[in-house]
């Protein structure tokens, strides 16, 4: 469907062999599963998916269980425009998830919007990939697609996303490093940041090879690509604005412009990976900040956990909208299932 480069079948990249492997296994458990009685499988799998959601909500109540809720009631933003935007954060990455997914597939995808959701989940509740891996199942499942289109769509949208997530992060690092206050990093675990920055740039280049070489790791054709890379670009840099905006509501008399550190931080911690519960880490490394802010501490502390504990509700909803969200098996039409 895309820039494929051509030749012999041994020049097929690790991407594609590892395709090919999982796919094998993925076959291996289908024989295993047409081999056991209908009613078995049927119990099994109603099984499997009720231990699922349980297992989540369970993390889900030990994550909430460790919040400050006395802390957080007394000192709450009592502005309804700070939930407004909140609410305009949470949904901003199913949103450009599902628009990248009907890119690649050349059809409307949001009512589907709670395997988004659930996705979502996962990759901020557990850890980085848990979500792409559900969808990635779900997608072979609900829409059909044969198990390795639907690993060639997963990748190029994972690479894309972090390509376009990775140059917005390094063209703000890179203007905050020649014009911010850097002094304020001094109050937070400078071993930790410098570990993250790093982090930052060697993905960020990693990311760059992505790109340079899209014909021999990308499937997708060059539109498609264009606009994924356009979609979460948008998104990258709409999360940082919306949550200035967010805190600067949620704080009564501060401005944008005193956040600058603090999103810096978050836009940090955000593109580390393999890191579960980020929204933790950045509350633990923003407290360090706290008293950077011309308030008082008690409000900015109470701002951070409300942010905090609005993401933990927000992860508990999506987990609520996905169970009861349950798509029955609609094929894609064939040519965008085989493209």
């Amino acid at each position: 469907m895309g820039e494929r480069t051509t030749g012999h079948p041994s020049s097929e990249g690790p991407t594609d062999r590892l395709s090919v492997r999982v796919a094998a296994m993925r076959r291996f458990g289908e024989r295993v599963r047409d081999a056991a009685p209908v009613w078995l499988r049927g119990g099994v799998r109603r099984a499997l998916s009720v231990a699922f959601f349980v297992v989540i909500g369970v993390v889900l109540f030990r994550q909430l269980s460790g919040t400050d809720w006395p802390e957080v009631l007394r000192s709450v933003p009592r502005s309804p425009w700070f939930y407004v935007v909140f609410l305009a954060r949470y949904f901003l990455l199913p949103i450009t998830d599902a628009l990248s997914y009907s890119a690649v597939w050349a059809i409307n995808l949001f009512r589907h919007f709670g395997a988004f959701l659930m996705k979502r989940l996962l990759n901020s509740s557990f850890s980085a990939g848990a979500g792409d891996v559900y969808f990635l199942l779900w997608t072979v499942k609900t829409l059909q697609v044969p198990y390795r289109k639907a690993f060639s769509a997963a990748k190029d949208v994972t690479l894309l996303s972090a390509a376009a997530s990775n140059t917005v992060a390094v063209v703000v690092l890179g203007a905050y490093l020649a014009y911010g206050d850097l002094s304020l990093m001094e109050s937070v675990r400078p071993g930790v940041l410098g570990l993250i920055i790093g982090v930052t740039l060697l993905t960020a280049f990693l990311s760059l090879l992505v790109i340079c070489f899209r014909g021999r790791v990308l499937a997708i054709d060059g539109p498609a690509m264009w606009r994924i890379l356009g979609f979460h670009g948008a998104r990258s840099a709409a999360r940082i604005l919306l949550l200035g905006l967010q805190w600067t509501i949620g704080l009564p008399g501060s401005s944008f412009s005193d956040w600058i550190s603090l999103l810096i931080v978050d836009l940090l911690v955000s593109r580390t990976p393999l890191v579960p519960s980020r929204e933790f880490l950045f509350l633990s490394l923003a407290l360090g900040l706290a008293g950077t802010i011309d308030a008082p501490q008690a409000q900015v502390t109470a701002l951070f956990l409300t942010d905090t504990a609005l993401m933990q509700v927000g992860a508990v909803g999506s987990l609520i909208a996905a169970a009861v969200w349950r798509a029955k098996p609609h094929p894609l039409p064939r040519g965008g299932a085989e493209e």
